[in-house]
């Protein structure tokens, strides 16, 4: 384990700090089949050394905070893949195959953040907006979901918050897309852990408007969100699984309210459920110069962490290099 105060220590002195990118898609690029239920969680059982590979290559890249492959690893998830039997040997092999990666080819301090996120834990609402969204398709072959209670939700995350720690992660990151009660059970199960953790926050904003709303589907403003959920005793509140021009709208709000760290990882923009579940080629928006400039642009307004995902893989961490400053201006 890698001592996370020194991590603590850059913050503070306002370090810009490389996230790692995607791990879904990245998994994909390099053949990983994803499932429809535990996501790039199943390459934990089936693709273990190409797991581990993607770590090496993302520290290789330059990446300062690795994330472990648990974001689609609580219990639901792989209770419906048919893996309820492996749900602790699994969520403890990501947290191997990420250290098994530091080991093999870091020469300086890497950290490893333990994903944990509401991914699979339906709710009704939730459950009728994805399915309505064209998100899903009869093609994809998924089927019917099991809606889950609040109390099973609760009682999953804290256990695989608690394998995740037990397995020696250095920090947790809360990676909460979904409503107001699904991003409470996420933010409660890590900030109960009594380890450190980042919180991360997806947002979009609807045609025609300007203001970032919280969540996929959400009425309520991030603002709103923010105001509702601060103060938190997270080291580093980020933005992330949102675009690019979602990410430009938020950060300015999230800056308002936010005194702390702030971080920004941010998607391509996949639409289709279906197609994403084929299909790791993503048509990116933006051109790599794009990105880059994007990045410097956000470590000059006071954006820390940088990184990716859905989409935004390990060519995007690698264009980083070099590219940004060492700290933020003071």
């Amino acid at each position: 384990m890698t001592d996370y105060s020194s991590l603590k220590a850059r913050l503070r002195d306002r370090e810009i700090i490389i996230l790692d990118g995607a791990v879904g898609t990245q998994l994909q690029a390099t053949g990983v089949p994803m499932d429809p239920y535990c996501w790039a969680a199943i390459g934990n059982h089936t693709h273990p050394s190409t797991v581990q590979k993607m770590h090496e290559d993302y520290i290789r890249a330059g990446a300062d905070v690795i994330t472990t492959n648990t974001y689609s690893a609580a219990r639901h998830n792989y209770e419906l893949a048919g893996l309820s039997d492996l749900v602790i040997e699994l969520n403890i092999r990501a947290v191997q195959l990420a250290q098994q990666a530091r080991e093999r080819v870091a020469d300086r301090p890497v950290y490893i953040a333990g994903s944990v996120s509401n991914f699979g834990a339906w709710i009704e609402s939730e459950y009728q907006w994805f399915r309505k969204s064209a998100r899903v398709t009869a093609a994809s072959g998924l089927r019917d979901r099991s809606l889950i209670t609040e109390a099973q939700a609760r009682r999953n995350l804290a256990e695989q918050v608690a394998i995740l720690v037990d397995a020696g992660v250095d920090l947790l990151i809360a990676e909460a897309t979904g409503n107001t009660i699904q991003r409470e059970w996420v933010l409660e199960a890590v900030a109960g852990a009594g380890i450190p953790y980042w919180a991360g926050f997806k947002c979009h904003v609807n045609e025609g408007e300007e203001a970032p709303r919280s969540g996929y589907m959400s009425d309520d403003l991030l603002s709103d969100e923010l105001d509702a959920r601060l103060p938190l005793d997270a080291d580093v509140l980020c933005i992330f699984h949102s675009t690019i021009e979602d990410t430009n709208q938020a950060i300015p709000v999230v800056r308002s309210k936010w005194k702390g760290a702030l971080g920004a990882y941010p998607e391509a923009g996949r639409k289709d459920y279906t197609q994403a579940l084929a299909d790791p080629n993503t048509e990116n928006p933006h051109t790599m110069e794009e990105w880059v400039t994007t990045a410097r642009r956000w470590t000059d307004n006071g954006v820390q962490v940088i990184g990716g995902c859905c989409g935004m893989g390990l060519d995007h961490i690698r264009a980083l290099d070099g590219q940004l400053p060492h700290r933020l201006a003071a």
